[in-house]
This record gives structure tokens, C-alpha cells and sequence, in this order.
């Protein structure tokens, strides 16, 4: 780890947890179908058509938290069952409830980020969570992969309205740990949201990039790990991680 940095903060959902959304999807219709005699697949595919209805018309609100935690999921599961001429209370709670359920068992840390993060720890490095999504879910699902403790900060959108790649949400995040960006790293998986926004504000912006994808924007000063290991490195740049 370099001297230099003084802080470094990580997305959520796809940097140091995979995203078990769509497993507890699948895992929901297929328990669903088997005790109201329903069809899995017709299930997923009606619950595919409303995610992109629902993300489309109210994803960003309830990001920013504009939304109950459980509003956007539970819209989803209800345009899912009218589909099937099933749009009572009753089921609706039973289907959040299953959804909710799988999430808790499908999200999981990757195999290094305990590691990265008690390394990165144990050198006194501060380090910050800047995550988008609604503030209370995103703070359990910490909680729940058992690494909420690690964090000095951690800022979801929810809790000030304004997403990633806003400058605002890093300039808060930096602020709460008293770095400046210039001494700070973000590591994320969206390109977008991450290594655009942390870039902007002046931090250095690490990606997240383990299927070895062509970067979508060469003027965007970046550096490309495969591993979060890579951010431990010491070699001959100022992060040990290598500039793409």
C-alpha cells in the first residue's frame, strides 16, 4: 500500500459483495411456483418485464432514497403477480418475504475482500463505504457479510439523495473522514459511477475489473485492478496498481 493515500473507500454491490439479486429472484419464483402450483420460468420472465418497467420508472428515486427501502421490490413482485391473476396482500407479502429471505443468503463477499480490508486495517489506513442504494438495506447487507464494523464512513445515496457519479456524494465521504481527494483511492465496478465520479473530484480512481473489459472511456484517468488484493501491492507506482 502506498504512503501516499491516506483513506480508501469501496463501492458495495459488485466490488466487495457480488450481487445476489438475481439469485434470490430465482430462488423466490421457484419456491413460489412450487406452493401455489405456478410456473418458475413465467415467474422470472414476469418479473424480469416488471424489474425493467419499475427500474426504469422509479430506480433512481429509490436510490436516493425517495422511496421506502421495500417500496421498488414490492411494486415489482405485485406487477409480477397480476400477471397470474394473483394480486392479493397475501401472497404479495409472501413473495417480498421469500425475496427478502434469499438476498440475506445470496450476498457474499468475495473470497479477498476480508483480507484486503483487514490488511488495509491493520496498516491504518481509514476506509470509507460510498455505495449507491437506499441507506437502510445497504448499511444490513454490511451487516449481514459481517464487515460493517471495518468502515470509518460509510455513505449510501439514500442518506443525502444525490447517486454516484455525483461529486457531491464522494466530497461528503471525503469530508466525514477529514482527505482530501487528492490523498484518497475509490475502488469500484462501474465504470460510470465510480471511476468517473471518484475522477472528477480529484480522487484516484481504482477499477474494479475482473472480466478484463476494454475501459468505455480513455480520457478518464483510471487505474485497472483484476483482484482487490492489487490495492496491497507496493510497486512502482504511487498504489502499486498499475495505470490503464
Amino acid at each position: 500500500m502506498t504512503e501516499r493515500a491516506e483513506a480508501v473507500f469501496f463501492d458495495l454491490d459488485g466490488t466487495l459483495v457480488h450481487d445476489g439479486a438475481g439469485d434470490a429472484v430465482r430462488q423466490t419464483a421457484r419456491e413460489l411456483a412450487r406452493r401455489h402450483g405456478l410456473d418458475a420460468d413465467a415467474i422470472l420472465a414476469a418479473n424480469a418485464e416488471a424489474w425493467s418497467e419499475c427500474w426504469a420508472q422509479q430506480g433512481e428515486r429509490w436510490m436516493r432514497g425517495e422511496l421506502p427501502g421495500d417500496a421498488l421490490p414490492r411494486e415489482i413482485w405485485r406487477l409480477t403477480l397480476i400477471g397470474f391473476g394473483r394480486d392479493g396482500v397475501s401472497l404479495l407479502d409472501e413473495a417480498v418475504r421469500l425475496h427478502v429471505g434469499a438476498e440475506h443468503g445470496t450476498f457474499t463477499l468475495y473470497a479477498e475482500t476480508l483480507s484486503v480490508l483487514e490488511g488495509l486495517r491493520s496498516a491504518g489506513i481509514p476506509l470509507g463505504v460510498i455505495t449507491n442504494g437506499p441507506a437502510e438495506s445497504q448499511r444490513a447487507k454490511l451487516a449481514t457479510v459481517g464487515i460493517d464494523g471495518l468502515f470509518d464512513v460509510v455513505v449510501a445515496s439514500g442518506d443525502i439523495g444525490v447517486l454516484k457519479p455525483s461529486g457531491a456524494i464522494f466530497e461528503l465521504a471525503l469530508e466525514r473522514l477529514g482527505v482530501t481527494a487528492g490523498r484518497a483511492l475509490h475502488v469500484g465496478d462501474n465504470f460510470a459511477a465510480d471511476v468517473v465520479g471518484a475522477a472528477a473530484v480529484g480522487m484516484t480512481a481504482v477499477w474494479i475489473n475482473r472480466d478484463a473489459a476494454v475501459a468505455p472511456r480513455a480520457d478518464v484517468v483510471h487505474r485497472d485492478i483484476r483482484s482487490l488484493r492489487d490495492v496491497l501491492v507496493d510497486g512502482p507506482q504511487e498504489t502499486g496498481i498499475p495505470r490503464r
